[in-house]
């Protein structure tokens, strides 16, 4: 449930900043040109002075609270269930002689299970582990191919050629930045190992 929590407040937080900032931006258009101008402010200026006013905050901040909601939320969950399945699966397979040698009763392995939840559950393996900091790696990375192919797009042919880009191209090398981007990112956070 914490994690629910942190995610919440996050969202919560970057909701209001952005309330509070097309709050800014409605009350500036809602003056006339001269009040404006008394003021200094163009009406092509305050988009920009909104946000200089409200600043967006850290979009890290929600992304990292979204992968401590994945992960702690849905996969550590699943995990442990399983865990405890496969822990139940293992007693009952057991006859009732080799029960007894451990002190159990058939009918006190779900009782058993749930008590050893706990102990069963264990630390996530390292690979779920490492997914906390980077599971929206892949959303950065499109997102990061995006922005790419739309300010190549923008270029002029001659502007292309320049940097050796050909506009059918553009795409290709988008994919391609992003894809080494998550391979960076991914490298980042693959636990060191054992001396």
């Amino acid at each position: 449930m914490a994690a629910f929590n942190r995610f919440g407040r996050a969202l919560t937080s970057a909701a209001k900043r952005v309330y509070a900032r097309t709050q800014l931006e409605n009350e500036l258009y809602g003056l006339d040109d001269r009040s404006l101008s008394d003021i200094g402010v163009s009406r092509g200026m305050i988009p920009a002075i909104a946000r200089e006013a409200v600043p967006a905050g850290e979009v890290g901040d929600l992304f990292a609270e979204f992968s401590r909601l994945v992960v702690n939320g849905l996969l550590r969950p699943a995990l442990d269930w399983n865990r405890r399945r496969k822990a139940r699966a293992t007693l009952l397979s057991l006859d009732d002689r080799l029960l007894a040698d451990i002190g159990l009763a058939r009918h006190e392995i779900d009782a058993h299970v749930a008590r050893l939840s706990g102990a069963i559950n264990g630390p996530l393996p390292v690979a779920i582990a490492a997914m906390e900091e980077d599971v929206t790696a892949p959303l950065k990375a499109w997102s990061a191919a995006r922005a790419t192919v739309k300010e190549l797009s923008r270029l002029t042919d001659r502007q292309l050629m320049d940097i050796g880009v050909i506009r059918g191209d553009i795409a290709e090398l988008a994919d391609g930045l992003a894809e080494t981007g998550l391979a960076a990112a991914n490298n980042n956070h693959r636990a060191p190992k054992a001396a």
